[in-house]
């Protein structure tokens, strides 16, 4: 069993924490927010389109931006596993037209709480996360070359020391360890449940990384998981 901390308590937070949670690790989950999964209820016009009825190959044919981002993520875990998930959860669904799919009470609250009957058997604690916590990986021993090296082909140099999240610093002031650590703290869509900025340049004071404003953590930061 693994110590696992999960940065952000929306809709990946939540389905992480639950997934972890049935394979065994001892979950905590950090979210600044009064209310945990906040933003779902802003989706789909505050029904909540969960998913669409379709073959995942379908769905990436659909995805405007870096679809093959998404394939190994709905390979694994298709729409059909999507719809099968919230059923087995309590929430009955409907399929609109496009296939959209929605519960048929029309509530995105009614998948925020299934949401949170997924996860609770995570430690969920209200806090902020300030800045990755990281150590330096002492490298193994390279092995003597069998021949010396070319001054025309030298051999490329590693960029800066490998590190390891062992946990993060919250807003409070208080750390926490954990053997695994996931980000899922989302972007600004939404001026109303975005993250406040110690939060959503969290990676950037871990790494000197910047994004534009915005920009989901996901889709540019080098160092948003390693669980």
């Amino acid at each position: 069993m693994a110590k696992v901390l999960i940065v952000g308590a929306g809709a990946a937070g939540l389905m992480a924490a639950g997934a972890a949670v049935r394979q065994g690790h001892q979950v905590t989950v950090l979210e600044h927010m009064d209310k945990p999964g906040q933003k779902i209820l802003v989706t789909g016009k505050g029904r909540c389109n969960v998913t669409n009825d379709c073959p995942a190959e379908e769905f990436l044919r659909h995805v405007r931006t870096n679809p093959r981002f998404l394939y190994s993520s709905l390979g694994a875990f298709p729409p059909a596993k999507t719809m099968e998930l919230f059923e087995g959860l309590g929430v009955e669904l409907k399929v609109e037209r496009g296939r959209r799919v929605f519960p048929v009470s029309d509530k995105a609250e009614e998948i925020r709480q299934a949401l949170l009957r997924y996860a609770q058997d995570a430690e969920l604690v209200h806090d902020g996360a300030k800045k990755l916590l990281l150590e330096e990986v002492t490298p193994e021993p390279e092995a003597a070359p069998a021949a010396p090296e070319n001054p025309r082909h030298p051999k490329k140099k590693k960029a800066g020391p490998a590190l390891r999240c062992i946990g993060v610093r919250g807003t409070s002031g208080r750390e926490y360890r954990a053997d695994a650590v996931l980000v899922a703290t989302g972007g600004g869509g939404y001026p109303t449940t975005r993250p406040p900025r110690g939060v959503f340049s969290l990676p950037a004071m871990a790494t000197g990384w910047r994004s534009r404003p915005g920009t989901p953590l996901w889709s540019r930061c080098p160092v948003w998981s390693v669980l």
